[in-house]
């Protein structure tokens, strides 16, 4: 059982993947066409799901283990902000400005700022799982 849980967890984490190279794709030309925007709500949509599926085998793994509490609430923040960053990443795609030319910048701003966050934030989760128990 924890091998299966623990290939759901790896597999969730590929998955998760799209947030490490969220900024990349975060081009200026390429956040004005609304096809891609769509794509990136759905990706993020999607990408988000995936995050529920990784706090279940997560907390299922959690409590066949023994981990040091400090551990425990520095994945409990870090994984809350990116959940939180990534919503609000796809809450800003899906509300684009009707026209480019006005306002644009605002809300350029706030994309990938989301998108730099959820990004680190990823980053961040990928070492606390990688040093479990510390440096």
């Amino acid at each position: 059982m924890n091998r299966i849980m623990l290939f759901l967890h790896l597999l969730g984490a590929v998955g998760m993947g799209f947030y490490l190279l969220l900024p990349f794709f975060l081009r200026k030309t390429w956040l004005q066409n609304r096809g891609v925007l769509q794509v990136y709500y759905w990706m993020n949509f999607t990408v988000q799901w995936i995050l529920v599926a990784q706090f279940v085998t997560g907390l299922i793994m959690y409590l066949q283990g023994n981990y040091p509490v400090l551990w425990i609430i520095l994945v409990a923040v870090v994984f809350t902000g990116v959940g939180a960053f990534g919503g609000m990443f796809g809450y800003y795609c899906r509300k684009a400005p009707p026209s480019f030319e006005e306002d644009r910048t605002g809300w350029l701003k706030k994309v990938r700022f989301h998108a730099i966050l959820t990004s680190i934030c990823m980053y961040l989760i990928l070492v606390l799982m990688k040093f479990p128990y510390g440096w």
